[in-house]
């Protein structure tokens, strides 16, 4: 299995150090192993998968009246003037 590490830490937003890139590729691939013998394991007197029903139901997308603006900014843990206000996630570059 090859692992486009360059690909994965740019959808992941993470910079890597050189030694990080040496190192990952081998222990991602010792955990996609070890996660796949979880597959061979027996268990007695259990289902060994469960079944899941993956066809959601979707409603019908009916315009409908929204919140005002007082009460969603009043549920906000934290706002500034007429906005909500949120923790930093992205850094610039």
């Amino acid at each position: 299995m090859k692992i486009d590490l360059n690909n994965l830490s740019r959808l992941a937003n993470l910079e890597l150090t050189e030694d990080e890139k040496e190192l990952l590729p081998g222990q991602m691939e010792k955990i996609i192993d070890w996660v796949g013998q979880l597959s061979t394991l027996q268990i007695d007197g259990e289902e060994k998968f469960i079944s899941v029903d993956f066809n959601l139901r979707l409603d019908e997308d009916l315009p409908r009246e929204s919140l005002p603006q007082s009460e969603v900014l009043s549920m906000a843990p934290e706002a500034e003037g007429d906005y909500i206000k949120v923790p930093r996630v992205l850094t610039e570059k």
